[in-house]
This record gives structure tokens, sequence and C-alpha cells, in this order.
């Protein structure tokens, strides 16, 4: 059931929404990062949801080591709760 609900709400996500909800969390993203993570989520997030974590990888080349290590628990505790 999460699935389908996130399946639906990933593609009407803004870059303004991923900065907003990062500084909510207290992680800082800059505009670079926050493209980069817009174009990782919309281009991957169907195989994450299937369980293919390996697109990851990329990402963690991409932008800082201290926002991946947030992002990567983030996603983490997520994870468990609806996937």
């Amino acid at each position: 059931m999460y699935k389908d609900l996130i399946k639906n709400y990933i593609p009407t996500i803004t870059p303004n929404q991923i900065k907003e909800y990062g500084k909510k969390l207290g992680i800082n993203i800059n505009d670079s990062e926050v493209t980069i993570l817009y174009q990782f989520m919309m281009k991957n997030y169907s195989e994450i949801l299937e369980g293919d974590e390996s697109s990851f990888k990329t990402l963690q080349s991409k932008i800082n080591p201290t926002l991946y290590n947030q992002l990567l628990a983030l996603y983490q505790e997520n994870k468990k709760k609806y996937l």
C-alpha cells in the first residue's frame, strides 16, 4: 500500500520541497545538491522502491559525504517504517 502512495507522490515533488524538507529535518542542502537529489529521485525511485538500492552508489559520488550519510540514514529509517 505504501509503495503505491509513494509512487504516486514522488513525481509531484519539486526541488523546493526537497530543500524545505531537509531544512525541517536539520539537513542543509545547497542548491546544486537539491538539483542532484531531484534528478536522482525522478530517475531512480521506482528501482529503489522495488529493492534495488545500487543507484545509491552513484549518488554517493555526487554529493558531500555528510549529506550522503544523513540521507542514507533517513532512507533506512523510512524504509523500516513504510516498505
